[in-house]
Parts: structure tokens; C-alpha cells; sequence
């Protein structure tokens, strides 16, 4: 076995510690599972680089590389919540010296603006379901004294 090889086991080591706390301890879904698992053997592929040795500009790269992709920020906050939570594991239980991730500012998310109503489908909104007066009359000044439709 060369170091290497070595090195990739311990790193996986390191990563299944980490899934085996996440199911038994945090009781995790099946699908935070996947996705985490997910999320740390992308970033494993693409960095190369063992977990301790790290550092806040692997990340940042990485994060880069994701924005590039034109990766959803959804996708991107999925990717780096399981590599924060993952980070405070081994900071905790397995005594690394800091969180790389930490580090690091995550792109907000988008806010949506609000669906807003046009005037006449407020009016559509407000006049009776089946009202025969429906058509002949401005929803402006109606209330439902002004209909003989039964309510």
C-alpha cells in the first residue's frame, strides 16, 4: 500500500466515522445521508487533497468551480452545509486544530419577488362563483346585498 493509498483510506475512514455519527447520533434521513455523502466525495474528487491539510482556498476554489457550473445556490448552500457539518464533526471529535469552512461567505440565496394581482383578477377574485349578475355589474361598488344569487 503506498502513502497515497494510505491517505485515501484514512480519508475515508475520517468520512464514514462522519456518516456513522450523522445516523446513529443524529439520527440523519437516508437522504441526508446520500446527499452528504454526495457532497463530500465531489469536493474529495476535484481537491485531491486530505481532509486536515485543507484549507480555506480549497474550499473557496471549490465554491468557484460550483459557481462556474452554474450551479443552483441551493445546490451550492446543500454542498456546503454537509462539508460545515462535517468540518465541526472532526473539529469536535477527532481534535482538528480549525474549520477551513468557516472561512468562507456562501452566495445568498435569491429572494423571490411577490406574485402580484392584477386589478381585474382581484374583481374575478371577488364576484360570486355562478352569479347571474356576474357580467353586468362593476365589482368596484357590489356587495352581496346587490345579488339575489343565493350565497
Amino acid at each position: 500500500m503506498t502513502k497515497a493509498d494510505a491517505r485515501a483510506v484514512k480519508k475515508d475512514s475520517l468520512a464514514e466515522e462522519f456518516f456513522r455519527y450523522l445516523a446513529i447520533e443524529r439520527n440523519a434521513s437516508a437522504r441526508t445521508l446520500k446527499a452528504y455523502r454526495h457532497a463530500l466525495e465531489a469536493f474529495s474528487a476535484e481537491s485531491k487533497t486530505p481532509w486536515k491539510r485543507c484549507t480555506a482556498e480549497h474550499f473557496r476554489d471549490y465554491l468557484f468551480g460550483l459557481m462556474k457550473r452554474a450551479q443552483a445556490r441551493t445546490y451550492v448552500r446543500l454542498q456546503f452545509s454537509a462539508l460545515r457539518t462535517f468540518y465541526g464533526f472532526l473539529v469536535a471529535r477527532k481534535k482538528f486544530p480549525r474549520d477551513p469552512v468557516r472561512e468562507l461567505q456562501l452566495p445568498k440565496l435569491e429572494k423571490k419577488l411577490p406574485l402580484v394581482l392584477t386589478r381585474p383578477q382581484i374583481e374575478e377574485l371577488r364576484r360570486p362563483r355562478g352569479c347571474p349578475c356576474a357580467t353586468s355589474r362593476s365589482w368596484n361598488s357590489f356587495t352581496a346585498a346587490d345579488c339575489a344569487w343565493p350565497n
